[in-house]
């Protein structure tokens, strides 16, 4: 996991404060956090369309 790894390197290179982080580097974890939040949120939604669908099929058929 690319968020992971780069939260587990700024936490080693930083001693576990976010305080001394550059505003730049704040930005790139939180733009990384957010994109792999809407990549779990789209995912989720395709799991619970195709398991509404095999529920239809299996009531239908």
């Amino acid at each position: 996991m690319h968020v992971i790894e780069k939260l587990r390197d700024i936490w080693m290179r930083y001693g576990g404060g976010f305080n001394s982080l550059s505003p730049y580097e704040l930005d790139e974890i939180l733009h990384g956090v957010w994109t792999f939040s809407l990549a779990l949120g789209a995912l989720s939604c395709i799991a619970a369309l195709v398991v509404m669908l095999a529920r239809l099929i299996e009531l239908l058929a």
